[in-house]
């Protein structure tokens, strides 16, 4: 989740999440009913993960992890967590770590866990919770031994950071830093993070953190890029999203690892991942705003920077829906998340055609 600042009654910056208030509202308001083998309802899907044929999904309500059979396209079952909305997921060593986030009270405020659940793949149960910092969002895997996740904090006076998991020990060590988004490569950990002086100008400060050595090395220092809203690491590259200022499109851009710009391209209303096929190309999934179901899913040329803002809906005479959360590569599809459609797309890169499931 990223963030924005706003001036207070008292002339500070505070930081505050950047969902609308109408976003936390519809989570609410959202009401598919969407049976699963135990007999309870889910809904808002939000992040992916997969492993041994099984699609690993978060969802908002219930508070839950459902897996879904890849070949099948069915609801196998449903891992029940707390009471905070889940985010990231990832899957390491026979486990799931998922992070546990945020809530909103009846009377309209928030409250804000700070543990990852870990849910064993052959029970699917709970077997443990670790606790890593308030408000944790992404969850990612450094190698077969760890898992990172960044936490944000309340968006006031507790501060947001990174924390590592040893997946055997469930030991945590604390980074020192904070990302608001995050990217794994070659066993370190790319991120930023952002502030606002008190014109509201924005900064934002990039990093490659090295697990191996506990050390944290600035990149990207003159790129020019003050508002990311994404950072994806892979194939020597560092592609960067930025909102659009949520009102227009927003844009990727390309950089070598040393810093130097290759190409920036302009993609769809907020942009929020750059996924690379294995063949040249890579996806970039536009979220939307919510109630306008204008998610939608780009195609880019990683050489050139040419993009096919219309790949998705040319193949399938459809758009993805409302507001598309996350995607996956996984034996050889594309798997997308599209929270309050609550479906998750098939996508087939070969010619961008897409099967829908609707998790009902």
């Amino acid at each position: 989740m990223n963030i924005f600042y706003k001036q207070s009654a008292e002339g500070k910056s505070l930081r505050v999440c950047t969902l609308p208030f109408i976003l936390f509202l519809a989570i609410v308001a959202c009401n598919h009913d969407v049976p699963t083998p135990e007999g309870e309802t889910v809904e808002t899907p939000r992040r992916i993960a997969a492993a041994d044929g099984k699609l690993y999904v978060s969802c908002y309500r219930p508070a839950s992890v459902i897996r879904i059979d890849t070949a099948s396209h069915t609801v196998e079952a449903q891992c029940l967590l707390g009471t905070c909305n889940p985010e990231g997921v990832a899957v390491a060593a026979g486990s799931l770590f998922v992070a546990s986030s945020w809530n909103q009270t009846s009377n309209g405020d928030f409250i804000y866990d700070d543990k990852v659940y870990v849910v064993d793949l052959t029970s699917f149960a709970v077997s443990a919770t670790v606790t890593v910092g308030l408000n944790p969002q992404q969850v990612k895997v450094i190698d077969e031994n760890h898992v990172i996740v960044n936490y944000e904090g309340n968006y006031a006076d507790l501060p947001g950071g990174t924390a590592i998991i040893d997946v055997a020990s469930l030991d945590v060590t604390q980074t020192g830093l904070h990302m608001a988004s995050m990217s794994v490569c070659d066993g370190k950990v790319y991120g930023y993070s952002t502030s606002y002086d008190s014109d509201m100008h924005p900064t934002a400060e990039y990093v490659c953190y090295d697990p191996a050595t506990a050390t944290a090395t600035p990149i990207l220092r003159d790129c020019g890029v003050t508002r990311p809203y994404s950072i994806n690491v892979f194939g020597g590259n560092i592609y960067l999203t930025t909102d659009g200022g949520y009102t227009s499109n927003g844009d990727v851009q390309c950089f070598a690892i040393d810093g130097t710009r290759r190409w920036q391209c302009e993609a769809g209303m907020l942009p929020s991942k750059v996924l690379g096929l294995g063949d040249g190309s890579a996806y970039v999934l536009n979220e939307g705003t919510w109630g306008s179901n204008n998610a939608s899913l780009s195609r880019v040329d990683l050489a050139t920077g040419s993009i096919d803002n219309t790949a998705f809906t040319a193949a399938n005479g459809r758009g993805l829906g409302d507001v598309a959360q996350d995607m996956l590569l996984y034996g050889g599809k594309v798997y997308v998340t599209v929270s309050f459609s609550n479906t998750i797309e098939v996508v087939d890169p070969s010619d961008n055609s897409s099967v829908q499931i609707r998790i009902l």
